[in-house]
């Protein structure tokens, strides 16, 4: 499930602190294997502050990063651990594209239940940079607290989940084999 939201961030200003804190990220790894399409920049907490607080979400346990995708790579189908909720705040021109349950959605910034839904990243030939939050609390909650703010876009959501009211989050029990824990991701990638 995708939600899109009602909120704009001043993308050249976290570009930059993204480019002015490369150096202190890293390649994301999979067990032993390090994947050099996928490059974080944690501990950004206090750089990101205005916008945790404009999402309401300052009192949840969220892991914000930066999250940079080199152009022409794919992050495989998975399931993210710990039944998180994200929140993708694009950063770059163009619109990236997430493959929810085999659908693609394009977004700006958006709520997406990467905790219990197969999702992943095709191949494009732009590079993908958002501002994600991990956050671990539930998906009925994260909509409540965004809904309440009026940062929910509900008629861009209803446009591509006409039922969208009506969701409940679950992990089916054939889907978690794509919870991602160590070293899942490489071996489907390999």
């Amino acid at each position: 499930m995708i939600l899109h939201l009602n909120y704009q961030i001043d993308k050249e200003h976290y570009k930059k602190i993204f480019f002015d804190r490369y150096d202190r990220g890293g390649y994301h790894k999979e067990g032993d294997v390090i994947l050099k399409y996928w490059y974080k920049v944690f501990n950004i907490e206090h750089l990101v502050m205005p916008i945790t607080k404009d999402l309401g979400i300052e009192d949840l346990y969220t892991k914000p990063r930066f999250s940079y995708q080199f152009p022409n790579s794919i992050l495989p189908e998975h399931i993210d651990q710990d039944r998180i909720v994200g929140i993708n705040l694009n950063l770059m021109p163009n619109s990236p594209i997430i493959t929810i349950d085999n659908k693609s959605f394009e977004y700006e910034n958006c709520l997406v239940d990467v905790g219990s839904k197969i999702h992943s990243v095709r191949a494009d030939k732009n590079p993908r940079l958002v501002l994600k939050y991990a956050i671990r609390s539930n998906w009925n909650e994260m909509y409540k607290r965004l809904d309440k703010r009026g940062l929910i876009n509900h008629i861009k959501t209803k446009q591509c989940n006409p039922n969208y009211l009506e969701y409940d989050s679950k992990l089916t029990e054939s889907n978690k084999k794509y919870v991602r824990n160590q070293g899942s991701i490489s071996k489907i990638a390999l």
